[in-house]
């Protein structure tokens, strides 16, 4: 037990309360690295002990000693110059023991869990740069290795024949390598993966929460307003009370549909319509004097876009609902959604008299649907042709 919370400690040491998650198992599996090298280090000196060959034993005294001063510089410093501290050490260590043993010991094979572990540690946006720093120190320290095999110019190559134990100390301690090496990066990928995970749930729990808390205060607001609408005898504060409550509604209905499903980032644009259009045909009048006819793709927006639509929807439906009277027939609304290749279509048009010179440039229905345009980037225009036209594009994606 005791033994176990030394380990636990040595691993966990560096790690600040500043760090985020990738930061704190980056620490983590840094000091376990260097762990498993105390451990290669040791395993060398006692098969060297055993095996009389004395003359290596100093190269592991090096790596032995070297290696506590990066779990020293993770606690005092930080991982970065630990890093850098670990990988400089091991290279130079290679050079040594590599020329030391010959190029038929294959201790060359210590390099792949090295340049493995290197690539683990530091392969993030945010250490990208030292990932290539120190891949350029492990080219050059392997350059350095075949020069002087080639050339011998340092006179540290012996030539000696190496021994089969040596060979076979080397490849089996190696892979072991290797293999624990693996072990400890897939386990702390799959602790930061579960961190991952668990953080994510809890934020989508908070943010439906959120989403129901919006859509409870705007129900509360638009009740408000239809009790005051009911309560007041002038039409013109009514008609003033119900465009409010209906714009309300509208963003409500987005945070409602949003909380009523799992996805939190995207709204279903086409059910979306369906409940708006039916909503505002109650709250005008009889449903029975209008036919709003559908056209629509399967079209999931994000929430930046889907908002300012339904809001767009909402004035062109009320518009249509309240101006839009074809005479003696039954007005007709018929609402186009379609994707496009990326690029989404909302066209609105009814059968009505037709869009005035008025409503074109002074209403405020027409600025705020023109705001509302330009807040999702789409192109957009009002027509006549056989009764009212709206029509605009925009980008699927910001």
């Amino acid at each position: 037990m005791g033994i176990n919370i030394f380990f636990n400690k040595l691993i966990n040491a560096g790690i600040k309360d500043n760090y985020q998650a990738w930061e704190i198992h980056l620490t983590k599996k840094l000091n376990s690295i260097v762990l498993i090298g105390i451990f290669n280090m040791i395993m060398g000196i006692l098969f060297f002990k055993i095996t009389n060959n004395s003359p290596f034993i100093p190269y592991c005294l090096f790596g032995l000693l070297s290696l506590p001063f990066v779990i020293v510089l993770n606690t005092i410093k930080n991982y970065v110059l630990a890093s850098y501290w670990f990988y400089c050490c091991g290279f130079t260590f290679f050079i040594l023991v590599n020329l030391k043993m010959g190029i038929h010991s294959y201790v060359i094979l210590f390099y792949f869990p090295v340049i493995i572990s290197m690539v683990q540690l530091l392969g993030r946006k945010e250490t990208f740069k030292h990932l290539i720093a120190l891949s350029a120190i492990c080219i050059l320290s392997i350059l350095s290795i075949v020069i002087e095999f080639k050339f011998n110019m340092l006179g540290i190559n012996s030539g000696t024949p190496v021994s089969t134990n040596l060979i076979l100390f080397n490849i089996l301690l190696s892979f072991i390598t290797t293999i624990a090496l693996t072990i400890v990066l897939v386990f702390e990928s799959v602790s930061q993966e579960k961190l991952i995970r668990k953080t994510l749930t809890e934020k989508e729990i908070l943010l439906a929460e959120v989403f129901h808390r919006v859509k409870n205060n705007m129900n509360i607001v638009t009740s408000l307003l239809n009790l005051k609408k009911n309560m007041s005898d002038s039409i013109e504060v009514q008609n003033a009370l119900e465009e409010c409550r209906s714009r309300i509604y509208s963003m409500a209905l987005v945070h409602q549909m949003v909380f009523n499903n799992d996805n939190l980032v995207r709204l279903n644009f086409n059910e979306y319509i369906k409940n708006l259009t039916v909503e505002i045909a109650k709250s005008l009048g009889d449903i029975d004097k209008f036919e709003i006819i559908l056209e629509t793709d399967d079209v999931n927006l994000e929430l930046s876009k889907a908002i300012p639509c339904g809001l767009i929807l909402n004035e062109l439906l009320t518009n249509s609902f309240k101006y839009g009277k074809p005479g003696n027939n039954k007005l007709e609304i018929h609402i186009k959604l379609k994707n496009k290749s990326g690029e989404i279509e909302l066209e609105v048009r009814d059968n009505g008299p037709g869009m005035t010179e008025a409503f074109n440039t002074k209403t405020l229905g027409h600025d705020l649907i023109q705001s509302l345009s330009e807040q999702i980037n789409g192109t957009f225009r009002f027509y006549n042709k056989d009764g009212f036209v709206f029509n605009i594009k925009f980008k699927a994606e910001s």
